[in-house]
């Protein structure tokens, strides 16, 4: 299993242009950002129905350059967002080889059967929301505590909000939506920053708890430790079932214990029968030293 560290920001938009990408990797690292994701996204909703079987969606953008030059500074992951807009999606999602390649699965939903079904069977990590289409997708409070239930996290980007003020009041509205609904559990941010002007600080980011209606350790969390348990939760999706092998620094000694207890307990029983026979020897010599004074008394008696 990879190994993360914090601070963490799960969406940065993959763009073509590496000098854009090299500049806003920098920033994220001057900030102290040590794990982010790379994003691309793929619209399910656009594309024509293809043969059952076939593969739809596309494999990860090349990044080992990326992953090379910032070997040391930060940790790379890739993630997919698809949007979508029906159920459709799931047995694409089910066949698919192309997704086991990506280390997230973000789900953005377009329409309120497919935010349901984002929340209640959707195979993926993250819901988010389209920063375009407003703030007319609202999630109810049962699919809510379903998605919380499954793991699922919810993700507010906050770099939309920095560019227009229109998209701020969307992202309010969203976040106050959460805190109605589910008390925001569950809740991440990222910047989804298309270059190095919109990415912030993560003490600035966790300060936004106060304006999207989260508590200030969910603030911090949004940021840190549901992060990372995010990224374990899509880890043990991607792997399934799995062998640990644990390795110990200090000599082990193998045992068996059952052996052990049995040689101990066989140790008992003989202790435990040498005593017995030990006391009932004593018995017969005392009862035969009684036995002959009865009969020393008798004879004196016979004598007299």
């Amino acid at each position: 299993m990879e190994e993360t560290q914090a601070f963490y920001d799960f969406c940065i938009p993959h763009n073509k242009d590496d000098k854009i990408m090299r500049a806003t990797l920098a920033e994220l690292v001057d900030l102290g950002y040590k794990t982010i994701a790379i994003d691309q996204t793929f619209d399910h909703s656009k594309k024509e129905a293809a043969k059952r079987g076939t593969e739809i969606f596309p494999e990860p953008q090349s990044i080992q350059h990326l992953r090379k030059e910032f070997d040391s500074k930060l940790k790379i992951l890739q993630r997919i967002t698809i949007v979508y807009l029906d159920v459709n999606v799931a047995h694409a999602m089910s066949v698919s080889m192309n997704l086991r390649k990506f280390n997230l699965i973000a789900g953005q939903p377009k329409t309120d059967a497919a935010l349901t079904h984002c929340c209640t069977s959707f195979n993926g990590d993250i819901i988010t929301f389209d920063s375009l289409a407003g703030s007319r997708l609202l999630v109810n409070r049962k699919a809510y505590q379903i998605a919380i239930r499954r793991g699922i996290f919810f993700e507010l980007k906050y770099s939309p909000a920095i560019t227009d003020s229109n998209y701020r009041k969307d992202m309010i509205k969203v976040a106050q939506n959460y805190c109605t609904k589910g008390k925001s559990k569950n809740i991440i941010f990222s910047s989804g920053a298309a270059n190095e002007f919109q990415v912030r600080s993560p003490c600035d980011v966790a300060n936004l708890a106060f304006i999207f209606g989260l508590s200030e350790d969910q603030g911090k969390n949004a940021v840190n430790r549901f992060c990372r348990q995010l990224f374990l939760r899509a880890e043990s999706r991607r792997l399934g079932k799995t062998i640990m092998f644990v390795k110990g620094n200090g000599p082990i000694v193998f045992s068996d214990s059952s052996s052990d207890d049995n040689e101990s307990a066989a140790e008992d029983d003989e202790m435990d029968s040498m005593e017995t026979g030990d006391a009932e020897i004593e018995d017969l010599q005392n009862e035969e030293e009684s036995e002959n004074s009865q009969d020393r008394d008798r004879k004196r008696i016979k004598l007299a």
